[in-house]
């Protein structure tokens, strides 16, 4: 009796620690999520300081470092999915949030323009290692509830797309400290840059790697989309046969076809941060601060919006409720070129609570469906594609605004480019189908007691766990 309470105890104390860590981790990930997107977005606001001070024959030439950033950052997605798969998380974190904010510190330092364009390309590499590692350590944390945990990891991207354009508009016109021929819109950067090192090297020493044992508890629920019965039936040494499938074929297929659709939202969420900086700039005479706040201020919605779409979708609600966030999304961006600066930003702050609610649900509903051995590479491969194309969405609002002429002076003028995100929106709101047809969630699955055909030609005599 004394060795059960002991055993039980152990076991308990065991656990608390695992969640506390798991709590730890978790934390530091959505800093690092919000730092991410910050950098990704930190030179928005600066555009004109940067075409007036490298005088650059216009927008789309500043627009064109952050569009690099984000083709390099999304390119490299599969590649970094493959190794988060195979290797320690925890250590792709911490060495893509500082291998980004060094970059980011040398663009602080240059006033090249061709420099500039390296660098935003050295940055996007680094970068492209967080959403690969972050969304299959999370979940893998927390294995019955993966999706509530990916709507707490997004807190971090409202936060970032906050702090990120806010950031550099406030520091841009405010920082008064002086180093070399640094110019004002320089200084966010090399600022930003030492957060990001002293964060990455935090994380390095209270983050946290999950066991095999967490991360088959989620594994074993997932036997309608098990990427091969080595993924869950352990060898006659009762080890794991395959500790790293292939994504299978179909699966493959599922995941390019989803990615397709929802590249149309990925692209207008993304067109609409340059979109509006230019124009509170260029049709209402903002200046880089005051652009900055209200940029920064319609994506701190996502703090709130992301993990309570996710709670009010749970199961099967939450594909039904992917297209209705999506349609309204589109619609709110018909109204904005015909408002009074005034509702400017309360219209695309409930924009941005669509979209980021959009986000949340599409990853939770993808992640609750496949196996957290493939989760890195199934985010790359989305990515790749939806975000690679999303990525070009800065250059071609600085080269469609450009276009506009003397006519960028004009709220009115911008309707078509409005419309148009508006029409992306809806396209993408066809995506439920596909996605529905991966699997039940996980969290559906949840507690079922597994049943696993065993090939023939297998051992029949499964360990107790397995039966």
């Amino acid at each position: 009796m004394a060795v059960r309470v002991q055993a039980y105890n152990f076991a308990r104390m065991s656990q608390q620690a695992t969640s506390f860590r798991s709590h730890v981790t978790l934390a530091f990930c959505a800093i690092l999520h919000a730092l991410s997107h910050a950098y990704g977005q930190l030179l928005v606001p600066l555009y004109l300081m940067i075409v007036a001070d490298l005088r650059l024959s216009g927008v789309r030439a500043a627009s064109l470092i952050v569009t690099i950033y984000g083709l390099a950052y999304c390119i490299g997605s599969y590649p970094a999915g493959i190794l988060a798969d195979r290797f320690n998380r925890k250590t792709l974190l911490a060495v893509g949030l500082i291998g980004n904010a060094l970059a980011m510190i040398a663009m602080g330092l240059t006033r090249q323009y061709e420099m500039l364009v390296v660098l935003a390309i050295i940055a996007g590499m680094f970068g492209t290692l967080f959403h690969p590692a972050a969304n299959a350590l999370v979940p893998a944390h927390y294995p019955k509830s993966p999706g509530m945990a990916i709507g707490l990891l997004g807190i971090g991207s409202g936060l970032g797309f906050f702090f990120g354009p806010q950031y550099a508009g406030w520091r841009a016109q405010t920082a008064t400290w002086h180093w070399g021929s640094i110019a004002d819109w320089q200084r966010p950067c090399i600022e930003m840059g030492i957060i990001g090192i002293t964060v990455g090297i935090a994380f390095l020493i209270f983050g946290s790697e999950t066991s095999e044992a967490q991360e088959r508890q989620t594994g074993d629920a997932m036997l309608p989309n098990r990427v091969g019965i080595e993924a869950v039936v352990p060898n006659l040494r009762g080890e794991h046969a395959r500790t790293h499938p292939p994504i299978s074929a179909k699966l493959r297929k599922q995941v390019i076809a989803i990615a397709a659709v929802l590249s149309f939202r990925d692209f207008a969420g993304i067109a609409t941060i340059s979109l509006l900086s230019i124009y509170l700039q260029k049709a209402h005479d903002y200046t880089p601060k005051q652009t900055g706040l209200i940029v920064g201020l319609m994506m701190l919605i996502s703090v709130i919006v992301n993990p309570l779409a996710v709670y009010l979708s749970p199961g099967r609600k939450r594909l039904p409720a992917l297209s209705i966030v999506l349609v309204l999304g589109g619609v709110t961006l018909l109204f904005v070129p015909f408002l009074a600066i005034a509702w400017v930003l309360p219209v695309m702050c409930l924009f941005q609570a669509f979209q980021f609610g959009s986000y949340a649900i599409s990853d939770a509903a993808l992640l609750e469906r496949v196996s957290p051995k493939v989760r890195g590479r199934v985010v790359g491969l989305f990515l790749t594609l939806a975000g690679t194309f999303a990525s070009i969405s800065p250059w071609v609002m600085g080269g469609w605004t450009d276009w506009l002429g003397l006519r960028a002076a004009e709220p009115h003028a911008y309707f078509p480019i409005f419309a148009t995100l508006t029409g992306m929106m809806w396209l993408a709101s066809i995506s439920p189908p596909l996605i529905a047809k991966l699997n039940e969630p996980t969290e559906s699955l949840a507690g079922l007691p597994p049943s696993i055909e065993v090939p023939t030609g297998l051992d029949h005599r499964l360990p107790a766990t397995h039966q």
